[in-house]
């Protein structure tokens, strides 16, 4: 079961990804909270916090749900 502050971003390129995860964090409303975010297991994760910029600091990216327990 996915909470509220996680999107699903798996089978996205980086170029959907990263619009998904920007229009997100447009509507937060607790920013102190990373946002979740799930990609392929093949996602260039560091890539795409290069793109993310600045927003890159308040999104946490795995490729697994149980992933998110263990970053937090």
């Amino acid at each position: 079961m996915q909470d509220s502050n996680t999107i699903d971003c798996n089978g996205l390129s980086p170029a959907p990804t990263v619009l998904r995860i920007m229009q997100a964090l447009i509507g937060r409303k607790d920013s102190n909270v990373p946002l979740n975010v799930l990609v392929d297991s093949d996602c260039d994760c560091a890539r795409l916090s290069v793109s993310l910029g600045d927003l890159a600091d308040d999104v946490q990216l795995a490729s697994n749900l149980r992933q998110f327990a263990t970053i937090n």
